[in-house]
């Protein structure tokens, strides 16, 4: 490792390549038979994510102060700074503490970049390289995620060891800070979210469920698996396995969706399909100025214009066919009253939100300027990732000033919102507030035969109401948009609702009763007396060993898999297994680590095991006492 200015970037190979193997999933393991043997003792702490362990070869950074990385942690996020470190790392050498902080910031790299990594990076041993001055090799445990390329977390370790080392030697003010944030965004965050793109209410949903002690697994393409075999669901952003692709397509297409809307007898908005600009004049008069422009196939507030009159006409619809795929565009009579989002999952409301602009509240002291000014000084000293949408004034804001009828200089009273643009979109941002209490019920009503009629389970119905606790027909209220995997997790009004939408999507935890059983032949004849034990004809009683695998009937199921892990985990996929009996009979998890992150119970039948890969070899004294150590490790609290 080298300490170098962050003038020059982070690229390059901070962390030279270990040798290194191919694992399970497609997941890279260390060749050094050093993690494995730290694997079968290693639970410092509680985890709910599958691990694989990784060498991390590298120099030291020169003279080590962990506690200079403190302030710098503690800038790029609460959940970094080391209140424990006083304590928790007493007597521990320097290398270890600055490496603990490497692995802190290297998640964080990967959580921002939206990699679910939840569970702790962890140094499982740190040392010198014999023979190499100044040259040090470490184990880390590292929380595995199918379909992540190694790339990625090289590129997480490679710009937190570079960092950190530059870190040790600048004291955390505004230019250095502004470096920082940069190389972290160039170097980082943005090179792994080109190679594992992600949904915005993806890490929001995967971090409820850790949180909740819920497994999931990506299934590729953005798509996740929830909890286990009987009890999974599959989920893609909000979206779930019950929305239906008709569904998605028309709600896909503003027009479409209104059309049904309206033969439907719901209250939906009046609107014509042009694409020319002296269409959408001709529009424009027969439905009366001022009109909404918007394209016909984009969601998220991208590309509408509200208020727009004779003047505007000519740039609001340059800019929406110019983001139209189907080069399309609506001209909608504009309605009093402001976006209600009326959050449905499974016929129910989960939270309705009343959806503001950007803006800023008055104190009664400073202007708006002024106000607009304090505010984005606070921002700026938070990392770019964590900062709200707000921008300077410029002539949007201007515009949306003039018509709440302030300008820059006025003085808003007290507890006055001031927006700061007309309405609130992706692209500008916005504030929420919750009124689920207030929607009147023909208003949840409508919503909810929306999304029924459209064919979606999870919907977000957007209301343009004046006032949501009353009756749409009383107010000339509309339903403007069907969405289909409307944002979940994007505000703390949805955070808060998180868990009642996994509660309402799984049973429980979505877990199903695994259990282990270790030996030889006899673990086999133990599993399928478990098997009748449980009870009926067996049905959704499935067992496994790496080279055999029998149904809920006791039916062979042939596989191409000569892995106990991948024959684990492959059965977890399927809704047809109930419990899931694992005959533990080689060496294979020493080196993978388990297929889950919880087991029922085992039972330790025999010791007649032998070495993966090789039924003649079998297992040693120490191999079996470190497996007997992992299962136990994984064993449920009270199992």
């Amino acid at each position: 490792m080298r300490s170098e200015s962050l003038d020059g970037g982070l690229a390059g190979d901070a962390v030279p390549r270990a040798a290194q193997r191919q694992g399970p999933e497609g997941w890279s393991l260390a060749a050094n038979p050093a993690s494995g043997r730290e694997m079968g003792g290693l639970e410092p702490a509680p985890y709910r994510q599958p691990r694989g362990f990784i060498n991390l070869n590298f120099l030291s950074p020169g003279t080590l102060r962990p506690g200079a990385l403190d302030p710098w942690l503690a800038l790029l996020g609460p959940d970094l700074a080391m209140a424990d470190s006083a304590s928790a790392e007493t007597g521990q050498p320097l290398m270890r503490q600055w490496l603990r902080r490497v692995m802190l910031l290297a998640r964080e790299l990967l959580q921002v970049a939206a990699i679910p990594v939840f569970d702790a990076l962890e140094v499982v041993s740190c040392q010198p390289q014999p023979g190499k001055p100044g040259a040090w090799q470490a184990v880390i445990a590292v929380p595995t995620e199918d379909h992540v390329p190694v790339r990625v977390y090289e590129i997480a370790f490679g710009v937190a060891f570079r960092v950190t080392a530059w870190m040790m030697t600048t004291t955390p003010k505004d230019e250095g800070r502004e470096k920082l944030f940069a190389a972290l965004s160039q170097d980082a965050i943005e090179p792994i979210k080109k190679l594992v793109p992600s949904g915005k209410s993806t890490m929001h949903l995967l971090r409820a469920a850790h949180t909740r002690g819920i497994p999931f697994r990506s299934l590729g393409g953005g798509v996740y698996q929830l909890g286990w075999g009987a009890r999974r669901r599959l989920t893609d952003r909000s979206t779930t396995d019950r929305d239906s692709a008709v569904g998605s397509r028309l709600a896909h297409s503003k027009a479409l969706s209104i059309r049904v809307l309206h033969l439907a007898g719901l209250p939906a908005p009046v609107h014509e399909v042009v694409n020319g600009l002296d269409a959408a004049r001709a529009a424009a008069e027969r439905l009366g100025w001022p009109v909404v422009v918007k394209p016909v196939d984009r969601d998220r507030g991208e590309g509408v214009s509200v208020d727009v009159d004779a003047a505007r006409l000519n740039q609001a619809f340059e800019e929406a066919l110019r983001l139209s795929s189907a080069k399309h565009v609506i001209v909608e009579r504009q309605v009093e009253g402001v976006c209600h989002r009326l959050f449905l999952v499974s016929g129910r409301l989960l939270y309705a939100a009343k959806r503001l602009p950007i803006g800023v509240r008055g104190d009664g002291i400073r202007s708006v300027e002024a106000l607009v000014a304090a505010e984005l000084a606070e921002q700026a000293g938070l990392p770019p990732w964590r900062r709200s949408a707000l921008r300077p004034i410029d002539d949007l804001a201007r515009s949306a000033l003039a018509a709440a009828g302030l300008q820059a200089t006025s003085v808003p009273e007290a507890g006055r919102f001031v927006p700061l643009r007309r309405i609130e979109s992706t692209a500008w941002g916005g504030v929420t507030e919750e009124v689920s209490d207030i929607v009147h019920p023909e208003n949840l009503r409508v919503a909810i035969a929306a999304a029924e009629l459209i064919g979606l389970d999870v919907a977000g119905i957007d209301i343009i109401s004046p006032d949501i606790s009353e009756p749409w027909h009383r107010n000339g209220a509309v339903i403007n948009e069907v969405n289909f995997a409307p944002l979940l997790g994007g505000s703390e009004v949805a955070r808060r609702h998180l868990g009642e939408f996994l509660a309402r999507l799984l049973d429980g935890d979505g877990r199903i009763p695994v259990e282990a059983f270790t030996g030889g032949e006899a673990a086999w004849r133990a599993a399928l007396d478990r098997r009748g034990a449980l009870g009926g004809d067996g049905a959704g009683v499935f067992v496994t060993s790496a080279a055999r695998t029998l149904d809920g009937d006791g039916q062979d199921i042939p596989m191409p898999l000569a892995s106990l892990y991948r024959r684990a985990r492959a059965l977890l996929l399927s809704a047809k297994v109930r419990v899931l009996l694992l005959v533990v009979q080689d060496t294979e998890w020493l080196a993978t680590g388990m297929p889950v992150d919880r087991i029922d119970s085992f039972v330790g039948v025999d010791s007649e095991l032998h070495q993966h890969g090789s039924p003649a070899q079998p297992i040693t004294a120490d191999e079996d006492r470190r497996l007997r150590a992992l299962l136990s490790t994984h064993l449920r609290q009270g199992g």
